[in-house]
């Protein structure tokens, strides 16, 4: 018995360790308006979804800004959030939480800015009005002239290739539709092969992959996926009677790829790499075979 209880704790004890999620300010007494640097920092599983942060923390706290995720190690990153005040006084900041973790709540305190009431109140100063010198006609005439000259000239060249393709009657090459899947999985491994999201793309890379699932579902399911949201999409695979794997495998990579094109958050590698796997998982699973 005692072994087991000793093995229990040994097992929490190091859980615990595995997995740090902390988010700190440098300093916990700012002026009103001054932008107060927090630091979210999380160590432990490289698959941890990262937190998507709106316009406020709370009715009191504006976020003004987020940095980009840094990864520091395979499971160890941090990311820089800047975070002001218009109001006096003590401000709670709530837990910060994704999946099981969270951390812990912290206290800001905002005070008013310092006044001198032995100063007079100056006037507001009237705008400064300067004249208009030549230099600065001259400069105006020279790119008028220069727009002018550049609009006449495509102008020219318009008549010109409208006159010379006139009578030319140029036969529409016909070309045979090549089939849906080939093409899903000729996008597929020129994404894969791209790898994008390692330098800087990562919105351009999940908007080509929720391009290739969407297109996909349209010609497997017969359903709408292309303009619509990633909650229409669920509904509609719902209501197929389709297996609850694919419905949520369809899900995370929507969901994680609206959050990297409108959330403005990046997610790290191995997130990006686990969608890329999912999407071919699905591409296997549920596609004809390609002869």
């Amino acid at each position: 018995m005692r072994f087991k209880l000793f093995f229990i704790a040994f097992f929490c004890i190091q859980f615990s360790y595995a997995e740090k999620f902390a988010f700190q300010p440098e300093s916990s007494t700012h002026l009103i308006g001054e932008q107060v640097k927090f630091t979210l920092s999380y160590e432990g599983n490289e698959a941890f979804a990262w937190p998507i942060f709106e316009d406020t923390l709370t009715k009191d706290l504006e976020i003004i800004k987020t940095d980009k995720i840094d990864t520091l190690a395979p499971g160890k990153y941090q990311q820089a959030i800047f975070i002001t005040a218009w109001d006096s006084g003590y401000f709670i900041v709530p837990p910060i939480q994704s999946g099981e973790s969270q951390t812990a709540p912290s206290l800001l305190r905002f005070n008013t800015l310092p006044v001198n009431p032995q100063q007079d109140i100056k006037p507001i100063k009237e705008q400064l009005d300067t004249p208009f010198i030549f230099a600065e006609i001259q400069e105006l005439v020279v790119w008028i002239s220069l727009g002018l000259l550049l609009l006449i000239g495509t102008i020219l060249l318009l008549i010109y290739f409208i006159k010379k393709n006139r009578n030319k009657t140029v036969p529409e090459p016909v070309t045979p539709p090549r089939p849906t899947m080939e093409v899903l999985w000729e996008r597929y491994y020129a994404l894969e092969q791209s790898k994008v999201w390692e330098t800087g793309g990562e919105k351009e890379f999940q908007f080509e992959l929720s391009l290739i699932l969407r297109s996909f579902l349209e010609f497997k399911y017969n359903t709408r996926a292309l303009e619509e949201t990633t909650k229409n999409i669920t509904i509609q695979l719902t209501s197929l009677g389709l297996d609850r794997k694919l419905k949520d495998d369809v899900t995370h990579i929507l969901n994680f790829s609206d959050m990297v094109k409108f959330a403005k958050q990046k997610g790290v590698f191995s997130q990006h790499e686990n969608a890329l796997n999912i999407l071919k998982e699905t591409l296997e699973t549920h596609s004809e075979h390609i002869g």
